[in-house]
């Protein structure tokens, strides 16, 4: 009796514990779709979780990783997260393959892929990639549909006229650059950054329509987000308030990041050189999320005119078939909500961030 009595005494005390808190923390998972946790990242990581943006949320986020935008979708189609990062490519390609997901925030208003030769390189366009070999961080990389992409509009044929190979990131990448395995690269703004904290010199190789792409979007499945709005729209508050103590102070970012990520951290003792570094790979990737020079500047929006553009280019380029409506593919709906935070409270505590 008196162990009966206890368990009931406990089991009050959880409840009221609940009770006294509200509803237990939403368990969701987010997936980067890169093995490379750079400080670049660090508002998809460790500034929302060390701050505790989503944990003031109602939200127990848990971080993972995968190699490549596929497996994100993969993942995310099977129901195993809730969350991913891709491009908007690799929406709109999932999308016309009958897998019901789509974009409720964007991340990037700009592309972060691109494809990049060394300086000293005799290749100055499209069309001189022809007989080249092009290396990615992996085949699954979302850098590669937009590499094709930007082949295609030069007159190249992506499967025949030029050889690809995944030579990973980091040193493996410099290796293969340094030995011309590769002639050229399609990476992302903080990966080429991390190349050139190693000595390399790029030129990027474009065309026009590049700059008419978005960057990257984090998706979820259809039914998540009609079942689950508020969680949705509180996991991308998170993020908008991360990316935005970010903005406003990068050297504390780094040192966030450095601190839940210790191997992110490049070995050596010239702490000014590492910490420069460190801020040249972090611009690399959060320059392209930058709001204020955009037309809508709510974080995470985007318009029907935007989405219609990709469509038409991918299609134009021969990425997808053109089979889906572009207004499938993304929702605005939660935008007001996902930007109903205080800003200048954000900025204040980046600023006296100690």
């Amino acid at each position: 009796m008196k162990r009966l009595a206890l368990l009931v005494l406990v089991g009050l005390a959880l409840a009221a514990t609940v009770g006294a808190q509200g509803k237990p923390p939403a368990k969701v998972v987010y997936t980067l779709t890169t093995k490379d946790v750079s400080v670049g990242l660090s508002a998809h990581t460790s500034i929302p979780l060390t701050l505790g943006y989503w944990k003031a949320e109602n939200l127990d986020v848990e971080v993972t990783t995968l190699e490549g935008s596929t497996a994100g979708v993969q993942q995310l189609a099977a129901g195993n997260i809730q969350f991913a990062t891709v491009g908007p490519e690799v929406a709109l390609i999932a999308r016309e393959k009958g897998v019901k997901v789509k974009s409720f925030y964007v991340v990037s208003g700009v592309t972060i892929f691109r494809v990049v030769v060394p300086r000293d390189s005799a290749v100055q366009s499209v069309a001189d990639l022809r007989g080249k070999t092009i290396g990615v961080s992996a085949m699954a990389s979302g850098a590669v549909p937009v590499a094709r992409a930007l082949l295609a509009s030069g007159g190249l044929d992506p499967d025949k006229d030029v050889k690809w190979i995944a030579v990973g990131t980091g040193a493996p990448a410099a290796v293969a650059l340094n030995g011309k395995s590769v002639d050229a690269m399609a990476l992302w703004g903080d990966f080429q950054a991390s190349l050139e904290n190693r000595g390399l010199q790029f030129r990027e190789i474009t065309a026009p329509f590049m700059k008419e792409l978005l960057g990257q979007v984090v998706i979820a499945r259809d039914d998540f987000l009609v079942e689950h709005p508020q969680v949705a729209a509180a996991f991308a508050r998170g993020l908008a308030k991360a990316t935005l103590f970010g903005f406003s102070n990068p050297e504390a970012a780094v040192r966030l990041h450095w601190k839940m990520y210790p191997q992110s951290r490049p070995a050596g003792t010239d702490d000014a050189k590492i910490l420069k570094d460190a801020i040249h790979v972090f611009n690399g990737r959060f320059e392209s999320q930058r709001v204020d020079n955009r037309e809508d500047k709510r974080w995470g929006a985007s318009s029907a005119a935007q989405w219609q553009r990709l469509f038409t280019i991918y299609k134009d380029q021969k990425l997808i078939q053109g089979t889906i409506d572009p207004n499938d593919v993304f929702t605005s709906s939660l935008i007001d909500e996902v930007n109903r935070f205080d800003a200048q409270a954000v900025i204040r505590q980046a600023r006296e961030y100690k």
